[in-house]
């Protein structure tokens, strides 16, 4: 049994308590702990909430997607497509693999409570890619549009890079993959 001056079981944790590494043991009944409980219990339900809404969110992206593709099939004998359709095709389409990316990231947060920075780079790039792709395909941009989206993907990029390389430095120090 351990003296009242060294509440933890082994002197390594009582090491680890004088250097700041871990926060000093607390009274398990404490209101603080009761509100984190309850905040805990709130973003769980929040969480099994809001997932039945996004596949629902995603199923009716995918529907619409495949209506899309299924009313192009009539034009495909026609010499000049309708290139309006083609074109909402295309934004459907990618608007589901937005959905996906951004779909991903919540359901990590939700496994782990962390948000992982490269999944939201993902997110923004693909974001911008689809802007990139819709307005070179509709030929409705002008340079300096494309110029800026084209920058910012390049910015993206390179953030994603130092987060992924960041987090490939910190993992050999600490054990821990993060990104």
């Amino acid at each position: 049994m351990r003296d009242m001056q060294h509440p933890y079981e082994t002197p390594q944790q009582d090491a680890n308590v004088a250097q700041g590494r871990v926060p000093p043991a607390r009274p398990a009944n404490s209101t603080r702990d009761l509100v984190f409980r309850i905040y805990d219990r709130a973003v769980e339900l929040v969480i099994l909430g809001v997932i039945p809404m996004m596949l629902v969110s995603l199923g009716f992206a995918f529907i619409q997607a495949l209506i899309s593709t299924a009313s192009m099939f009539p034009l495909a004998n026609m010499m000049a497509s309708d290139e309006v359709a083609m074109r909402g095709l295309v934004e459907r389409v990618l608007d589901v693999v937005i959905l996906i990316e951004l779909f991903n990231t919540f359901m990590e947060y939700a496994r782990t409570r962390h948000i992982r920075l490269s999944n939201l780079l993902d997110v923004t790039i693909v974001f911008s890619l689809r802007e990139i792709l819709i307005q070179l395909y509709a030929q409705e941009f002008s340079a300096a549009d494309i110029l800026t989206l084209c920058a910012l993907v390049i910015v993206l990029v390179v953030a994603r890079s130092i987060a992924t390389w960041s987090a490939s430095l910190g993992n050999g120090r600490q054990g821990g993959a993060r990104q």
